[in-house]
């Protein structure tokens, strides 16, 4: 993988959405084909065709829709293949959350193929807010910007568009690549940064540095969030809850659980691990195998589901 320019502050903690929306995503930006073309003032210019999936998938499933609901795309980037996990939020035309309905979701894969679906979600509560998201299981054989439609049990609907990308087009490190080596703080070695954990209490996955478990062949399970300077609701349940599972005895004894911070100062400037990583979002989750290659990864909201964290914590040995 190339190396990145060194994300600034805004760059990182990115929403795809504002008001409400945004807490229920993680700090992202959104897929290109969700950004709006540049208009022309020729006439005699065609205008370009809509993105791939603005609406046609949606017209599709749901032509009776009830009412419009926007669809909140959790997760900055999703891999190919079968049974992946998926998480969104869906907010009402009040801009507020659509909390606990019974939604089922499609997409379609490639343009003009019959969609997939209709899938159900799960509703997951965000702990300590007054929000949730919805969890399902797809099938994403290609990779690409791909519609997914949501519909709840009274007609109301919604799409988004998922950022799907296999092993070569992945921007984020994806399972099999191996795990970038880079050193972070310990209680013993802040390394200059002026918060070891913004979260209150500090966790207790600060004991060893990602470089030195590493270099010994030990695996890991690597949290990287900021919850004292994260612009969502998601960070510091992030922490929280990988922190809850480490405690809770989840994975081989083996596991050695590293948390760091996204800033190495009062949310400025953006820490290596960052860049090393080349994370352009956060919170992220990933499982490092004892060879050093990366087993698993969470982003955004899929890093709150307990259930997640610990089957990657067990996959590592």
């Amino acid at each position: 993988m190339s190396a990145h320019p060194k994300p600034s502050r805004r760059v990182v903690l990115q929403s795809a959405t504002a008001g409400l929306a945004a807490l229920l995503v993680g700090c992202e930006s959104a897929p290109p084909a969700e950004q709006a073309a540049s208009p022309t003032s020729s006439a005699s210019v065609e205008p370009a065709p809509p993105p791939r999936g603005t609406g046609a998938l949606l017209q599709e499933v749901a032509p009776d829709r009830t009412s419009d609901l926007q669809v909140i795309n959790a997760s900055f980037e999703t891999l190919t293949g079968d049974d992946q996990l998926f998480a969104f939020g869906i907010v009402g035309a009040d801009n507020t959350p659509v909390t606990g309905a019974d939604v089922q979701v499609w997409t379609q894969s490639r343009e003009g193929e019959q969609p997939t679906g209709p899938i159900d979600a799960e509703f997951r509560e965000i702990p300590n807010q007054p929000l949730g998201l919805y969890v399902v299981r797809l099938d994403l054989p290609v990779a690409g910007t791909i519609p997914m439609a949501a519909v709840t049990a009274d007609g109301a609907a919604g799409q988004t568009l998922m950022r799907v990308a296999d092993e070569e087009t992945a921007a984020v490190p994806p399972p099999g690549a191996p795990a970038p080596v880079v050193a972070t703080p310990t209680a013993d070695d802040m390394l200059g940064y002026e918060f070891l954990c913004t979260q209150s209490p500090p966790c207790g996955m600060h004991d060893i540095s990602l470089d030195e478990a590493l270099r010994a062949g030990e695996p890991v399970m690597l949290s990287i969030a900021t919850p004292g300077f994260c612009e969502t609701a998601i960070c510091g349940p992030t922490v929280e809850v990988v922190d809850r599972v480490r405690a809770s005895g989840a994975g081989d004894p083996a596991v050695r659980w590293i948390h760091v911070e996204v800033f190495t100062d009062a949310g400025t400037t953006v820490a290596d691990p960052v860049t090393a990583w080349e994370l352009q979002s956060e919170p992220w989750v990933f499982g490092i195998a004892a060879d050093g290659t990366i087993a698993g990864r969470l982003d955004g909201p899929l890093t709150i589901l307990d259930d997640e964290v610990a089957a990657l914590a067990d996959s590592l040995v």
